[in-house]
């Protein structure tokens, strides 16, 4: 296990007075602890998986982090998982997706999740690998499951006319989100060793979808900033660009003063399921 960032703790802070934000994928794995009072973000860690142990990178980091073993007033987690399909409400139907995502990916260690997106009128059918669920599920109580692309979904964020496209950036890998005509386009996570590879995703959706590169708004967040080559590769391609900003009224804790805040948007979105 990589670690790639470890910033603020919570040693201060009563677990029952805290919700634990977690986004778990098959390559990384990061969390943030919230202080409900103030709904300030007081601790977080992002962690990826070496070569060998990308199956037990949840159980590692929650076995190596006695406060994440604590009884929490919340749990949210987010499934960064790249395996599902989307279907219109109206056209939904529950053994009919389930079995069609079984057939599409067949795999037998995985359970099939449906959800609904009521926002933007359809439902996200994917899978998860049982034995992170089954962890989940025993060790967190309180935990409310979704998928990120749901997460990102449920975000309200100003539509324009001419399209948007949301890209969520982690060490390898990037999920993109292209809205054309107030209708979801695309949900997809895409690999990427290098500037080129998002570029090449970009570009090409942006070809079969239709969009103009030169009008449409595309939002960035996650592990970028202004000074890395991707960000310098869109920037050649693309009119309208802008970093993700705080939302929902969340707050980081001064020990994040010194990072982007777009760098923990993942969380921001987590944050909206908190009840």
């Amino acid at each position: 296990m990589k670690r790639i960032y470890e910033i603020g703790n919570s040693d201060e802070l009563d677990p029952a007075q805290a919700v634990l934000l977690i986004e778990t994928g098959e390559t990384h794995c990061c969390f943030a602890i919230v202080d409900y009072a103030n709904f300030m973000i007081v601790q977080s860690g992002f962690y990826t998986a070496e070569k060998n142990d990308n199956n037990d990178i949840l159980k590692m980091i929650i076995d190596e982090h006695e406060e994440l073993q604590h009884s929490f007033r919340q749990t949210i987690v987010g499934y960064y998982t790249p395996e599902n399909i989307t279907v219109p409400s109206k056209y939904y139907r529950y053994e009919e997706t389930q079995n069609m995502v079984k057939s599409i990916f067949d795999k037998g260690q995985n359970i099939v999740v449906s959800e609904s997106v009521p926002e933007w009128q359809l439902y996200n059918v994917y899978n998860v690998p049982a034995a992170a669920h089954g962890l989940l599920s025993r060790r967190f109580a309180t935990g409310n499951f979704w998928h990120s692309y749901s997460i990102i979904l449920k975000n309200r964020f100003e539509q324009k006319e001419e399209g948007n496209v949301l890209v969520d950036f982690k060490t390898d890998s990037f999920i993109m989100i292209a809205i054309k005509n107030h209708a979801l386009e695309l949900a997809q996570i895409f690999p990427y060793t290098q500037a080129t590879d998002v570029l090449y995703w970009l570009l090409k959706t942006c070809k079969e979808l239709s969009i103009l590169q030169s009008e449409v708004k595309l939002t960035v967040s996650g592990l970028v900033d202004k000074q890395s080559a991707v960000f310098k590769e869109l920037y050649q391609y693309f009119s309208d660009i802008e970093f993700a900003t705080i939302e929902n009224a969340i707050q980081l804790s001064g020990d994040f003063e010194s990072f982007p805040v777009h760098y923990f948007s993942s969380f921001y979105k987590l944050a909206t399921c908190v009840s």
